[in-house]
């Protein structure tokens, strides 16, 4: 509970009023010249539960007519007119667990030292980089939208520089053909041809999973399927739906091997006119927590104790396929547009690694500009 403490000179008169208080289990104080005002900080620290950013922000409403930073950024998506659902959703589920330090201020006061305040916030609250990054990004579009409102003349996001992702783990798993097959030699025969056909595509799942019977072509003069769709979740309100898929290029013809085009045969054409080509046992959609937990979990264990020594995701039968086509002479524009990356970026980030040419041109360049020699001898 703060307490008022009243400051005495030497005649002892009361000259001013400190408030002390404690913030997460830190002493804070504040000297105030008026009693008034000190009574005043200890209300609002109090019904703010000591929570001294809370408090100042809501000094700042008490002399700010433009509205708070949560009003002005509700404004803003509520007049998102090209945003999916499921993106609107996920954007107000971010005012509720990852701008709670910034919600209550006025949108016109909120400066540099406050965008840093809110960054060390979400680090110490375990936010990754980029989960700051994009949050940050939604915190960047209130602004630019506070501006064009008049709101405030500037937007303090702009040159922030952002938590970098500083993990060494590799999380990416990269199968070969032969882990691959070991995998599939452990799985349920129904999902077989569903995962052979996610490595030998690269598709997402939830592209695969709402692949219709019209989508895909096996006897065309290039087997192909055509992506226009995938399912999307909205845990606002719509639950799961088909959507169009995640970005503009992710619209996209991806051809068939012919393995692979009779390994999915069955499937396809055991699908009626506009039913999913891709289910569950039993014929209920597919869904990606759905998959891992009643069959993929299990053939990995089961792989794993065959000798399989990696430890897959489902979403690595896409990056398996992204390695297996450079290892096979892939460049990456090629790939970028087979995967339906927006940009070429995206696949360079990921795979540019992966490509054996630039890898062999860089020891290539580091052999010639730094002559090493024999290595010293240790007596």
């Amino acid at each position: 509970m703060a307490s008022i403490e009243p400051r005495r000179n030497a005649a002892g008169k009361v000259t001013s009023w400190r408030v002390v208080w404690r913030d997460n289990g830190a002493r804070q104080h504040m000297r105030f010249d008026r009693e008034a005002d000190a009574l005043q900080w200890k209300a609002l620290l109090e019904a703010a539960q000591h929570d001294t950013a809370a408090a100042e922000a809501a000094i700042l409403r008490k002399v700010s007519t433009t509205p708070t930073f949560e009003e002005a950024a509700e404004h803003h998506i509520a007049r998102l007119t090209r945003a999916q659902p499921d993106t609107i959703t996920r954007y107000r589920r971010f005012l509720v667990t990852h701008t709670a330090a910034l919600n209550g201020l006025p949108v016109d006061k909120i400066a540099e030292d406050d965008l840093i305040h809110w960054i060390r916030d979400r680090q110490a609250h375990g936010s990754s980089a980029k989960t700051i990054r994009n949050v940050h990004g939604l915190i960047h579009a209130v602004m630019d939208s506070a501006v064009r409102r008049r709101l405030r003349p500037d937007n303090p996001c702009n040159g922030r520089l952002l938590p970098r992702d500083n993990r060494t783990d590799d999380t990416t798993t990269f199968l070969t053909g032969a882990e691959f097959a070991l995998l599939m030699e452990h799985t349920h025969p129904f999902y077989v041809p569903l995962f052979s056909f996610l490595i030998g595509t690269g598709l997402r799942l939830s592209e695969a999973a709402a692949l219709t019977r019209e989508d895909v072509d096996l006897d065309g003069p290039t087997p192909s399927v055509r992506v226009t769709k995938a399912w999307k979740e909205d845990r606002g309100g719509r639950g799961w739906y088909v959507g169009p898929p995640k970005t503009r290029k992710a619209r996209r013809t991806v051809s068939l091997s012919p393995s692979l085009v009779e390994m999915i045969r069955p499937r396809v054409e055991a699908a009626a006119p506009g039913a999913l080509v891709w289910t569950m046992v039993g014929g209920s959609e597919v869904r990606s927590g759905r998959l891992y937990a009643r069959v993929w979990r299990q053939a990995v264990d089961a792989a794993q104790a065959a000798g399989l020594a990696k430890s897959p995701r489902i979403h690595d039968l896409r990056h398996s396929h992204a390695s297996l086509m450079i290892a096979g002479g892939m460049n990456l524009y090629e790939l970028a547009g087979r995967l339906g990356h927006e940009s070429i970026t995206t696949t360079a980030d990921t795979y540019g690694h992966l490509v054996p040419d630039v890898q062999w041109r860089a020891a290539e360049l580091a052999e010639s500009a730094i002559p090493l020699g024999a290595p010293p001898a240790i007596e």
